[in-house]
């Protein structure tokens, strides 16, 4: 059975919650992801997708200003060892495309709906 571990992405590119709202956009945009966690250190604190920079970043007065400002707080995670076929379920019950992967409150990858996709196509692929 595949679990988590074997799709995250491992140690995945973050910013601090202090992070301009453009530089979320430039590491988005160079990392090509749609997701940036939000670390303070090796803890988590919370989430910056690329749908609260596009409602956001509309207006160009709010480049500057921290991403704390519009990253959600209340980020549900996964352990690495979840089975891959829960925390698929749990991104389709809670409509979500994405989950941090922690270990005792350290963030230790991502795991994305196109990583479950990538995963699809190498199945179907054999």
């Amino acid at each position: 059975m595949t679990d988590v571990r074997e799709l995250m992405t491992a140690d995945p590119a973050t910013l601090d919650p202090e992070a301009k709202i453009e530089e979320a956009w430039k590491l988005m945009h160079s990392e090509r992801v749609r997701h940036v966690p939000v670390c303070k250190g090796d803890k988590l604190v919370g989430l910056v997708t690329q749908k609260d920079l596009l409602v956001n970043a509309q207006n160009t007065s709010l480049l500057s200003l921290p991403v704390a400002e519009i990253m959600v707080f209340d980020v549900q995670t996964v352990d690495k060892d979840l089975p891959a076929a829960l925390a698929a379920k749990r991104m389709i019950d809670e409509k979500i495309s994405c989950l941090p992967v922690v270990e005792n409150g350290e963030l230790v990858g991502i795991v994305t709906d196109s990583d479950f996709l990538n995963l699809v196509i190498k199945l179907l692929a054999n």
